[in-house]
């Protein structure tokens, strides 16, 4: 979860604070990986099928969460809609840990925060991780308006944050205004921009990858795909200084050439992305590793 290490960098995250963050244009795995044995998942779909929803998150992860629920609008039973308490209620689904929602209005986003809220109390107190992803938000604004999903957002967004759970909405920027969108960005810690590729031809990324700090970068995500920002200026500074334990000096030198000029360029260009809040980089896709593999050398020259 978010949250920027202090003191010494080492080689494992210590991120404590729960995350948001609204994921523009797709899917991606730089956020919406879990590991299956110690996640609660929430999805939240106003289209997708049960079955769609499950077997895709089967794909994902080789198996599913250990407890995933599911709140669908897609195949909506009156029987299932809501308990004696008018509550939604839960469907208990054979062969696992899954329980579904069933939902008939997107339009009625308080019924569908207080199934949300349901989910989020019964895990409060497990000791895995809990996601909430709301896979497409634009029904839910097509059915509403722009200042009430705002506050759904936002309520919900707090009550995560509350009971210690990370949120990510996936909008479709292709389909929602540049003034909606820009309403609702203030309400997340990041923003990731799935639709970011990187499109160069030859002579632009020669170019792009003429520097040897962002060479390096690159190296380093083709073998771990997402590192720190503190642990990758140790690891500059060690090579750019020959030795196992950089100074201090040399690390802050390492780490300001990183933050300010090679990580926002890679950035810029759609070949990494980068979380100023978590100070976490991530290469963009699988996509983008191939073709850099033809232009990167194999070893750390010059």
């Amino acid at each position: 979860m978010g949250g920027a290490n202090s003191g010494e960098p080492s080689e494992s995250s210590d991120d404590s604070r729960p995350t948001a963050t609204l994921l523009l244009g797709g899917e991606t795995a730089e956020v919406l990986d879990v590991p299956p044995e110690s996640t609660n998942l929430l999805v939240v779909s106003a289209a997708r099928s049960m079955r769609d929803v499950v077997e895709e998150w089967r794909r994902r992860t080789g198996a599913l969460p250990d407890a995933f629920g599911l709140v669908t609008y897609a195949e909506f039973e009156r029987s299932a809609s809501a308990s004696a308490t008018g509550q939604p209620s839960r469907k208990p689904l054979p062969g696992g840990n899954l329980t579904v929602t069933s939902m008939s209005d997107p339009g009625d986003l308080r019924r569908l925060g207080t199934a949300v809220t349901l989910y989020l109390d019964d895990w409060v107190d497990t000791d895995r991780e809990t996601l909430v992803y709301v896979d497409a938000l634009g029904p839910f604004i097509d059915a509403n308006d722009a200042e009430s999903t705002f506050q759904f957002l936002h309520l919900l967004v707090q009550s995560a944050v509350q009971l210690d759970a990370n949120v990510v909405v996936g909008v479709d920027p292709s389909t929602t205004p540049d003034r909606t969108l820009n309403t609702f960005r203030p309400l997340f810690d990041r923003v990731v921009d799935a639709t970011a590729t990187a499109e160069f031809d030859d002579d632009e990324l020669r170019d792009l990858l003429g520097n040897r700090r962002r060479r390096f970068v690159l190296r380093l995500l083709l073998e771990r795909s997402t590192v720190e920002l503190d642990q990758l200026a140790v690891r500059l500074a060690r090579w750019e200084n020959d030795t196992d334990e950089p100074t201090r000096s040399e690390r802050d030198r390492a780490y300001t050439a990183l933050a300010s000029i090679h990580v926002p360029r890679l950035a810029e260009a759609g070949l990494v992305t980068f979380d100023r809040t978590a100070e976490r980089v991530c290469l963009t896709d699988d996509r983008s590793a191939d073709r850099l593999q033809q232009y990167l050398p194999t070893s750390d020259d010059e």
